[in-house]
């Protein structure tokens, strides 16, 4: 019997610390039958009996859906994940058409500074129009 003590003043120790936690936290519209601040005396004073008093009839049951319960506001559903959430797939896909549109700017000038360096090879060959080419008199260039 002894041995049984121990283990259930520890869950009742749970017990008691879990409601009187949840009673702080619990939003003021959410306490059903007495206000808050009795509750919590009742938490303290009656420890085991309080608890339980608190968890079956302190608290509105189901107020963690997120839906509205009766009598209370009803509160838009949130999304779960990033995939379920509109928004987020907006930004994602601005981002992605940002990101694009970068990559496209920066292979475009590096085309560009790629072609400023062949064009000063090409012309600066020291040729000004090629020696074998002819002129427009039918003569040929005699450098």
């Amino acid at each position: 019997m002894p041995r049984f003590l121990i283990p259930l003043g520890i869950v009742a120790a749970g017990l008691i610390i879990y409601s009187l936690i949840e009673c702080l936290m619990t939003p003021r519209h959410q306490v059903r039958a007495m206000p808050k601040a009795v509750w919590i005396l009742i938490i303290v004073l009656v420890p085991l009996v309080g608890a339980l008093l608190w968890l079956f009839l302190g608290r509105r049951r189901g107020s963690s859906s997120g839906g509205g319960t009766a009598g209370g506001p009803a509160r838009p559903q949130r999304p779960q994940s990033p995939d379920d959430d509109a928004a987020f797939l907006r930004q994602l896909d601005v981002q992605r058409k940002q990101a694009a549109r970068q990559a496209e700017l920066d292979r475009r000038e590096a085309e560009l500074k790629a072609q400023e360096k062949r064009e000063p090879k090409d012309n600066g060959t020291g040729e000004s129009g090629g020696s074998n080419t002819p002129k427009p008199d039918g003569g040929a260039d005699q450098s």
